[in-house]
């Protein structure tokens, strides 16, 4: 049966896609919530869902250069076009989405909820660390500081202070400090500068890492999910790709001091690591927004996408059940050419949720196993086509300047 969208409702608008945007349209989509991708891609998995209201599709490249202004006012007009409800929320799934929405909240609000946070602390990860309860920090400092104190740089990582820029320069979320300085640190400090780089202790640790995610209003958890990464691609600073979800009251205790501090609204990710050296869980980093998984916490009990729907339709906040855990999440589609990898073949364990596959939804899991070089090969264009968009920007940029 065709999914009817319900008049006079909120609408979960997603911006941008892949395997996150899906999971929060069938997060939304099977609480009874109608929901839109906006998103710069022809190929979306989101696209084949059976619980997808409408689909808008932007020029590409246009979400992977959200600096350049005509990209900010193409996605501005779109939004503000579609036939959605006033009220309506925007899901944003990467970082520099996420403060799209912020820098341009004003102007949007008219037709969007759009909570007023502070999210320039957030996404200033320097910013962030130093908000932070002592005892959860890790040692963190500007590359532009220099080496000082740094008696031992092997343990050190390298990491991009706000935004997607520092991954889209050296393919990688992070990096040891040594082969930062080897291999990039002269590229990405003439296009980035050096106060835009991190430099962070890295965390030894025996446990995975541990993500407390949550639906708070000013700063007050309503509902939460937490998991751990048994796997990630890659296997450091990566994404997880096998997951099991888990309870660790100790950790849910400091997201709900951070979240208070920040009178946050709205759906976050905390990451934590257990540092063997302290005893103690250290924040590596939060994530104002929903995260790869999403659908995951939905189907252990706590849809956090229906909790925010339902609070910016009501302004009432249901009541948080505790969900299930030692329930397990696999992306076959990165888990599998991992365990290569890694050379790792042990089997998964017996009910385990799929990324992409579900039978109730089941065409966007077929889609990507039978389109996945269509897939590959438009992310590619789409790259290229953005990189050449920041080129082009940057001559128009220096002509001015002349």
């Amino acid at each position: 049966m065709a999914f009817e969208p319900i008049a006079g409702r909120p609408t979960a608008v997603v911006i941008g896609n892949h395997t996150q945007g899906l999971g929060i349209v069938r997060s939304a989509g099977t609480a009874g919530w109608a929901t839109w991708v906006v998103n710069d891609h022809v190929v979306s998995l989101a696209r084949f869902s059976r619980y997808l209201s409408g689909y808008r599709l932007l020029r590409r490249g246009t979400l992977t250069d959200l600096d350049n202004p005509a990209a900010v006012e193409e996605l501005c007009r779109t939004l503000l076009d579609l036939p959605v409800s006033t009220g309506s929320v925007l899901f944003g799934v990467n970082e520099d989405i996420t403060r799209f929405i912020f820098c341009n909240r004003e102007r949007l609000s008219v037709k969007y909820h759009i909570p007023n946070v502070a999210l320039d602390q957030i996404y200033d990860k320097y910013r962030f660390n130093n908000l932070l309860p002592e005892t959860a920090r890790i040692d963190t400092r500007l590359f532009a500081e220099g080496d000082r104190d740094i008696a031992d740089p092997d343990r050190f990582i390298v990491k991009g202070r706000q935004g997607n820029a520092f991954r889209r320069i050296t393919g990688a979320k992070a990096m040891p400090l040594l082969e930062f300085k080897e291999r990039y640190a002269a590229s990405v400090c003439r296009e980035l500068g050096a106060s835009e780089i991190l430099v962070q202790r890295l965390v030894t640790s025996d446990r995975p890492v541990l993500s407390v995610c949550a639906f708070s209003v000013d700063g007050q958890v309503q509902s939460s999910f937490q998991y751990e990464k048994l796997r990630q691609h890659p296997n450091q600073f990566g994404t997880g790709t096998y997951l099991r979800s888990t309870a660790v009251d100790g950790v849910r205790a400091t997201a709900g001091e951070v979240l208070r501090r920040m009178a946050f609204t709205g759906i976050s990710e905390l990451e934590f690591i257990h540092d063997s050296e302290s005893g103690g869980y250290k924040i590596i980093e939060m994530n104002p927004r929903t995260w790869k998984s999403t659908h995951f916490a939905a189907q252990c009990g706590a849809n956090l996408v229906d909790a925010y729907l339902t609070y910016a339709a009501s302004g009432e906040c249901p009541s948080g059940s505790a969900h299930a855990v030692d329930r397990y999440w696999v992306d076959l589609a990165t888990d599998i050419p991992q365990l290569i990898r890694s050379r790792q073949f042990g089997p998964y364990h017996v009910g385990f949720h799929e990324c992409s596959w579900t039978s109730s939804d089941p065409l966007p899991g077929l889609a990507l196993w039978t389109l996945f070089p269509v897939i590959a090969i438009e992310h590619l264009w789409t790259v290229l086509c953005a990189a050449h968009m920041r080129r082009a920007a940057g001559v128009r940029q220096s002509e001015v300047a002349r």
